[in-house]
């Protein structure tokens, strides 16, 4: 379990400071030098540090600390440890990815021995880069790593205000399209009551003539838009808000494209099939976990689900025409 640590009590200090010694002695090992500063730091050390620390415990134990600096722009990670007893329990990587889901920041920073390749292979799994080695002193060398912002796979339970939100911007919509548009429907999983989804409401406008709705972009940018083109769907125009935090998805399509039928008897039939739309959210929470930093992953292994979704979605919807 990780919880934020108070390194200003004593006590907490001291469990910080029992944790990373034996700790940084390995690295000391490993990177031949012994000149780590925290292998000196007392207790009273810590307790005058300005970082933000959390921690990992076993029980009651204090197994492993992690801490930072935090700017809107930047966190620094300034140190991360776990106790000897507890390597390969993943409880580092538990810590790392605690750090990166719950703070935002434009960039992530850390700092470890160059020769620590155990150090260093965990931060590339979570996507950092090696973007400089210098030697602060003779006899070591650093690596700075760092790992810009990642769009996190943030899924959540079905939320109410969905509703409210896509009926709020497509008033907002018509106004700005007005003749233009046919229909606008909310799509996507924020439109499937009860289903989990990640927190953007997707919304699919109609329009009679792409060309012409095309020449909304100004329009759409007042509103908080940013235009995307086609986004790699011919016939589309994309639209998104919120910048690294989306709130909103536009798809713009022309009347005709055989894109919004299938939008549309996708969602109709999982919302006709509550026990296919509990096996989707599970899938989705399931895949959240094993890709948080990972969108490319999380939808890769969510194509085979959907795609034999929208055939069973055809389907259904061929056999209520001949109903």
């Amino acid at each position: 379990m990780i919880q934020l640590l108070n390194q200003k009590d004593p006590h907490t200090a001291r469990c910080i400071v029992n944790v990373q010694r034996p700790a940084y002695e390995r690295e000391a090992e490993i990177i031949q030098f012994q000149g780590i500063p925290q292998l000196n730091e007392t207790a009273f050390d810590v307790m005058d540090s300005c970082e933000t620390f959390i921690g990992w415990f076993e029980g009651e134990e204090l197994a492993g600390i992690a801490s930072f600096i935090h700017t809107a722009e930047k966190l620094t990670i300034c140190r991360l440890a776990v106790h000897p007893v507890h390597f390969r329990k993943g409880i580092a990587m538990a810590l790392l990815r605690y750090i990166l889901m719950e703070k935002e920041a434009e960039s992530f920073e850390v700092t470890t021995g160059a020769g620590n390749e155990p150090a260093k292979a965990l931060y590339r799994k979570l996507g950092f880069s090696e973007v400089k080695q210098y030697e602060p002193e003779k006899g070591i060398v650093l690596s700075r790593l760092m790992l810009q912002a990642p769009r996190k796979v943030k899924v959540v339970s079905y939320q109410e205000e969905w509703k409210g939100e896509f009926s709020k911007e497509k008033k907002q919509l018509e106004a700005l399209f007005q003749n233009e548009v046919l229909h606008i429907h909310h799509i996507g999983s924020t439109s499937i009551p009860g289903m989990s989804a990640k927190p953007i409401i997707d919304i699919l406008i109609e329009v009679n003539d792409l060309g012409s709705a095309a020449g909304f972009e100004k329009g759409m940018k007042m509103l908080g838009y940013e235009p995307k083109g086609e986004n790699g769907i011919p016939g589309r125009r994309f639209f998104q808000k919120g910048g690294r935090n989306r709130t909103h998805h536009v798809h713009l399509y022309e009347s005709g494209h055989p894109d919004i039928r299938r939008h549309l008897a996708f969602r109709d039939y999982l919302i006709s099939h509550p026990e296919r739309a509990e096996e989707y959210a599970a899938l989705k929470m399931k895949l959240a976990e094993m890709f948080p930093f990972n969108m490319a992953g999380y939808v890769e292994c969510k194509n085979g689900w959907i795609k034999e979704t929208e055939r069973l979605a055809e389907q259904w919807e061929r056999a209520g025409e001949d109903r």
